[in-house]
């Protein structure tokens, strides 16, 4: 099971509550993009980068955004 969900094409969650989303481009090449932090989950600068790289990795993966694996 995947810690990551994709709430709608241009938004994905972690089951920690962080989500980002995709406001313009693709998650192959997003241009802007927009975290969401729960004031409840504490993270390092280091931290939030991953759960970015993370979120964009998961989405640019997920078949329903036009990729199959």
């Amino acid at each position: 099971m995947s810690e990551w969900c994709l709430k709608t094409k241009n938004e994905v969650q972690h089951i920690n509550g962080y989500k980002l989303r995709l406001a313009q481009g693709t998650w192959d090449t997003p241009e802007d993009i927009y975290p969401s932090i729960p004031k409840s989950l504490k993270l390092t600068p280091l931290e939030s980068i991953r759960f970015m790289r993370e979120a964009i990795q998961f989405a640019s993966e997920t078949p329903l955004n036009g990729k199959s694996k």
